[in-house]
């Protein structure tokens, strides 16, 4: 077998190992194979070790892949083929050129890291606040601003633009368009899911095939694909990741996770049982493992580590 060939099975067979650890149905038995298997050559142990390399380097995965592993029980074998290659692609983006939605956010103009918060300052005067793993691009030209979210969380304060004061500041999302003249407000934006919350001020919102609503201070719209907007009351803690914490009262544990995976590098996954568990209390974000490591006290949920950019929390039968 050539080498080249010999790389591309140790990879379809990592796939395989990912698949079978993903599933939350390895045993014992299993987990010593897998060592076995690691140790038996070494581009096993190569193929391996880029997959958690690649998890580290990129926070984790590109956003369909990343929101598909939290929020599923099972990965499949196909599911983790599919990981491995996009895993792959990102790392070799650079040199193929690859568009994937992650490596636009990658290189988007306003962009955080794992673990990152960011200020900005726009052209006309708004303050953009980004919090981890979030990114977003502006425009400003023949008299229109115009803010494109491509994911994560967002604090967006804008007042009347002294060149155009009648030009309102337009913010596109996946499933919304805003218009915001002076208005505070928060965007949480993961995969098609999308929240809009007005802090001080209104916006106009325009939901995909629906009219336009006036949202104002004290409301927030929860916007996914097939479901009617109603508004709903403001979550008076929704900015709570600005000082680096989560308010968590009765928050599903899959929504904890998803905030609290955007302060850790790797993978972070729960299956659909613990998801639907509910957490209460006040975390700080960046105590990622102490707070995982006391979910086992508070939840009937065990916590596993694969390896140390690859983390699952299940719940106990």
């Amino acid at each position: 077998m050539s080498r080249s060939a010999g790389k591309a099975l140790a990879q379809r067979q990592a796939a395989d190992w990912f698949a079978l650890l993903s599933s939350g149905d390895a045993s014992a038995s299993d987990h010593r194979q897998w060592g076995v298997w690691r140790a038996a050559a070494p581009e096993h142990e190569a193929a391996w070790q880029q997959v958690e390399a690649l998890l580290s380097r990129f926070q984790g995965l590109p956003p369909a892949l990343a929101q598909s592993t939290l929020l599923t029980p099972a990965l499949d074998r196909r599911a983790a083929l599919k990981l491995l290659a996009a895993l792959l692609a990102v790392g070799g983006a650079a040199a193929a050129g690859v568009r994937s939605d992650f490596y636009q956010q990658t290189f988007a103009e306003f962009s955080t890291g794992t673990g990152q918060r960011r200020q900005w300052t726009l052209a006309d005067g708004t303050q953009l606040h980004l919090n981890a793993r979030s990114a977003a691009e502006a425009a400003f030209d023949h008299g229109q601003r115009h803010l494109r979210l491509h994911g994560g969380d967002f604090l967006i304060d804008t007042a009347p633009w002294p060149a155009h004061p009648q030009r309102p500041l337009q913010v596109d999302t996946t499933q919304a368009q805003l218009r915001a003249e002076a208005a505070r407000f928060v965007v949480s934006q993961h995969q098609a899911q999308v929240q809009i919350s007005v802090l001080h001020g209104a916006l106009q919102v325009k939901p995909t095939s629906a009219p336009w609503v006036r949202l104002l201070a004290g409301q927030a719209l929860l916007l996914q694909p097939g479901r009617a907007a109603v508004p709903m009351a403001l979550d008076a803690h929704v900015a709570a990741w600005q000082q680096g914490l989560v308010f968590a009262d009765g928050l599903p544990l899959r929504q904890y996770l998803t905030q609290l995976a955007a302060y850790r590098a790797g993978v972070l996954s729960c299956d659909e049982a613990a998801g639907r568990l509910r957490i209460s209390g006040v975390f700080a974000l960046a105590h990622s493992d102490r707070l995982l490591a006391q979910l086992p006290d508070i939840l009937p949920v065990r916590v596993r580590y694969f390896s140390r950019y690859w983390v699952r929390v299940e719940a106990l039968a």
